[in-house]
């Protein structure tokens, strides 16, 4: 989960289980700084929140990171998780963090067990909070909120309450407060230790149909013969997919559809039972949309996923540098980072840039007709002839990445970077500008 030599972005909002997170990571000797996001949705409150923990990180000598953001409605927790996974992302590509420490406890990890069996889930949904994801870490997620409680009185620590934790409006405060207390009172007094094990038996389960699906996945599927630049597609053999037990289609149709640039978000049951009645004898030509933009189709003898470009105009977005913006029209990363002059070079699907032409922002947007572009090695022309000329699709063009400063093309992705533009050397520092994919699908 943790190694020596990692550095640690911990989110601490002032309450018991962060406040723990802190002090034991801290404790342990690891490198660690503290994060607070602050929502604002208790006034006063929340501002009280921040300064807590501003003084927590500077008693214990650790970073502290703070940022101010307004959430709306309807779902304030899910805004809250979206304002807060953009902060964190932001600090990691910053200041080189390894990974970011979560205080989810037992307690929350049963909860959202039981939030998600009710509103009805498959496994994957039901195993929540995986102590590990990526870069994601929760060290607490076995210890309970009144083992961290007694811990912190042990210590002499303060922490912050949130009233808002007492409010049954949400449905998570029902769960705590009133149900999960009727439970343990009338059919079982262990029932949080019970539920905690059912997840962890869950999730090794769960890892291991992961396998099984990645595996066959990978042996029934190619890319879609047009499958390239902003149209994410993927084909699978329909046929032998179609063999396959009914609980083992719909992962592997869930996870094509990851592969084709899908968050899942939204995606029900009926939309996994619709993509795989595509497989039944005369769907050739058919299709069902699937929510957040990606499609399935029959085409012959396959089930083709895809993520069909939008029509031009519809993305626009300001990266600043240094910094990093998702386009989620692309399922594309696009990051800049200053560095030095000597001994940088960009990883494929970048370009370094002279920092001194480009200024504090660019512009990223799709292609547009009349653009006009100085690529160095190539002769200097209307975008539309270099992508003739490249034989790239007229479907695809549409949606090609342009990155602009004041109007003027700095690079068109996958191109050189444009003649204005190149360092030269006089230029004292540069900007690599990287364009990476996208790990859009959470488990």
């Amino acid at each position: 989960m943790l190694a020596p030599g990692d550095r640690v972005l911990a989110g601490v909002s002032g309450g018991a289980d962060s406040v723990c997170l802190l002090l034991v990571l801290k404790e342990l000797g690891f490198s660690v700084s503290a994060a607070h996001l602050n929502h604002g949705l208790r006034g006063q409150a929340s501002d009280d929140d921040e300064s807590f923990t501003r003084r927590l990180a500077e008693k214990l000598a650790v970073p502290f990171f703070s940022k101010r953001v307004s959430i709306g409605k309807p779902s304030i927790e899910a805004a809250g998780r979206v304002k807060r996974k953009e902060f964190f992302a932001g600090l990691v590509a910053n200041h080189d963090f390894t990974k970011i420490a979560l205080a989810h406890t037992r307690d929350d990890r049963v909860e959202t067990f039981l939030m998600n069996l009710l509103r009805g889930a498959g496994m994957e949904g039901l195993v929540s909070m995986e102590p590990s994801a990526g870069n994601l870490v929760r060290p607490l997620i076995e210890t309970s909120r009144a083992e961290i409680e007694a811990y912190l009185k042990e210590q002499h620590e303060e922490w912050r309450t949130d009233e808002t934790n007492e409010d049954t409006a949400f449905t998570r405060n029902r769960l705590r407060h009133d149900l999960i207390p009727e439970l343990a009172a009338q059919f079982n007094p262990n029932i949080q230790e019970t539920l905690a094990r059912t997840v962890e038996i869950f999730e090794a389960e769960n890892d291991w149909m992961r396998q099984v699906t990645d595996r066959i996945l990978t042996a029934l599927s190619r890319p879609s013969a047009s499958s390239s630049r902003g149209a994410k597609e993927l084909a699978v053999d329909a046929s032998r997919l179609a063999s396959e037990p009914a609980g083992l289609v719909r992962r592997i149709i869930r996870e094509a559809l990851c592969r084709a640039g899908s968050d899942l978000r939204d995606v029900s049951f009926e939309h996994i039972e619709a993509a795989r009645s595509l497989l039944e004898p005369g769907k050739s030509g058919k299709f069902v949309q699937i929510p957040g933009g990606t499609q399935v189709g029959r085409e012959f003898g396959d089930l083709v996923f895809r993520r069909p470009d939008t029509p031009a105009g519809e993305y626009e977005y300001e990266l600043q540098i240094p910094g990093e913006v998702h386009i989620p029209e692309l399922g594309k990363v696009f990051r800049a980072e200053i560095v030095g002059k000597e001994g940088n070079r960009p990883a494929p699907g970048g370009v370094l840039v002279d920092a001194a032409a480009i200024g504090p922002c660019v512009i990223i947007r799709n292609w547009k007709p009349g653009d006009y572009y100085r690529p160095v090695g190539l002769p200097a022309g209307k975008l539309k002839k270099l992508f003739q000329r490249a034989r790239i699709p007229r479907s695809l063009r549409t949606n090609w990445p342009v990155v602009v400063a004041d109007s003027t093309i700095v690079w068109v992705a996958s191109f050189p970077v444009s003649r204005e533009y190149v360092p030269g050397g006089s230029s004292q520092s540069l900007v690599v500008i990287e364009e990476k994919e996208s790990k859009g699908c959470v488990p």
